[in-house]
């Protein structure tokens, strides 16, 4: 090719979508800010889209550059109460280059307060006045700004005993094309209702729900089941809540039940299912992931024998309080589709045993990623005698004793050099591997590198589903 000959030209949605994949990288996306004006803009639309995300310890200073984004009436209700002395614009200052309010699409409530607050104690600092305190006017009046700045939100979270009526109202035009919704809620009385009466009017589409520290009230849970019944389209729902003796199947019932065609992603985690039929998760059709961990009451003569998942790729049962029955039936329902199974064990003799082992290999052949989230050092030499069975991409093993090694396995090393598959070894922090200095670490380390296996530190208890944005 000749170099005079001159390059393509790609488009600006490719280009877009090319910086949108560095969503995560801060780096790369900072450096697109010097390119040229094009980068620049491109770059600061999605920086800007939760920006957060990327300054955490420094958050107060995005805080200062909605500040200088205010209108007139908002700096003149401000002001009403602020020193004299602050200034929203330093005349020494270069103006701004963008309207950077307009592309927030993330709104995380207790995210952006905290944000809030330390840019208040920053101002009373320069002002030498850091014992005042905390005016929650200054709380109101910027997350109004902020959210009259943006345009259109696509991912809100939102504690529903927090009252603002002003900002629920200039929320409602913004929450049109709301497609994921996160919701706290410890709390709730008359004057926290009025959340679930904007959404309703104004949110129809949402795609992802996480419900988070809920509280046991009766038209809080009305309120809200209603609200998801009315979604068009409910694709994915977490649970995810650790209070006891919380009744939760009107909530998990009709969620499942009005959304049973649409859900393809379903987390439940510390719930009772005494109560609860399992049919209403087999009838959740196109289920590609479940995840049921840490709950309890399921019983394997409630579980119908002849239904399957037709579409499950997914599957986590980690430390839940039933038998290995249950545990079994669910592995032979996933069958043929499944392609990547967590189990970990609650007492320690009830998921991982030689039915299970046996279930596994039997009925999904097509398993490559094979996570054991909690187990016995014992369990663990039963786990790897099963690995001829499989032709595994992914394994990881978290022991609970503080003592022992799979380095030493003849096993699982046999299995390295013959089956040639796998890609990637999780270890947990019990494993010996990791406080080990010697010839076997380092033999260890040298079969994995001939195989090209990266080895990683495995933390199951943190749930790392990618769901949503």
């Amino acid at each position: 090719m000749s170099l005079s000959m001159s390059l393509p030209i790609l488009n600006i949605d490719i280009l877009l979508e090319i910086v949108r994949k560095l969503k995560d990288n801060k780096g790369s996306l900072f450096n697109f800010l010097f390119v040229n004006k094009f980068f620049c803009e491109i770059a600061v639309s999605i920086l800007w889209r939760n920006p957060f995300k990327y300054k955490v310890y420094s958050s107060y200073l995005i805080i200062q550059t909605y500040i200088k984004l205010f209108n007139e009436e908002e700096q003149n209700e401000i002001n009403k109460f602020l020193d004299k002395s602050f200034k929203f614009n330093n005349e020494q200052e270069k103006p701004l280059h963008f309207q950077y309010g307009k592309y927030l699409k993330v709104f995380k409530l207790e995210e952006i307060k905290v944000a809030i607050k330390k840019s208040w104690y920053n101002i009373l600092k320069d002002q030498q006045r850091k014992y005042d305190q905390y005016d929650l006017r200054y709380e109101k009046y910027i997350m109004k700004s902020i959210m009259r700045q943006c345009q259109t939100l696509d991912c809100l979270e939102w504690n529903a005993s927090y009252v603002n009526e002003d900002l629920l109202k200039i929320m409602q035009d913004k929450i049109k094309d709301l497609k994921y919704f996160i919701i706290h809620y410890s709390k709730y009385g008359k004057e926290n209702q009025n959340i679930f009466g904007y959404l309703k009017n104004h949110s129809k589409n949402i795609s992802s729900l996480i419900i988070e520290n809920m509280c046991d009230d009766e038209i809080a849970k009305k309120e809200f089941v209603s609200f998801i019944e009315l979604q068009n389209g409910l694709d994915e729902f977490i649970l995810n809540h650790k209070k006891k003796n919380y009744e939760y199947k009107d909530l998990i019932t009709s969620t499942l039940e009005f959304q049973a065609n649409n859900l393809t992603k379903v987390i439940i985690i510390e719930v009772d299912f005494s109560d609860i039929s399992f049919d209403i998760i087999d009838k959740c059709i196109n289920l590609k992931l479940l995840v049921l961990r840490s709950n309890k009451g399921l019983k394997s003569d409630e579980i119908d024998l002849y239904t399957s998942f037709k579409n499950l790729k997914v599957l986590e049962l980690s430390y839940n309080d039933w038998s290995s029955e249950v545990t079994i039936l669910i592995i032979k329902k996933a069958g043929k589709s499944l392609t990547s199974l967590t189990i970990g064990e609650n007492n320690i003799k009830q998921a991982i045993n030689d039915d299970t082992l046996t279930a596994l290999t039997d009925s999904c052949p097509n398993i490559y990623s094979l996570s054991i989230s909690k187990t016995s050092r014992k369990s663990v030499e039963m786990v790897l005698s099963y690995l001829k069975y499989l032709k595994l991409v992914t394994l990881q093993i978290f022991q609970i004793e503080n003592k022992g090694t799979v380095m030493k396995s003849e096993v699982l090393l046999n299995y390295i050099k013959n089956e040639n598959s796998l890609f990637k070894l999780g270890l947990g922090k019990n494993d010996k591997y990791w406080d080990s200095y010697n010839y076997v670490r380092k033999n260890f380390e040298k079969i994995l590198k001939e195989h090209n296996i990266k080895l990683i530190a495995y933390k199951p208890y943190k749930l790392e589903y990618k769901i949503g944005l």
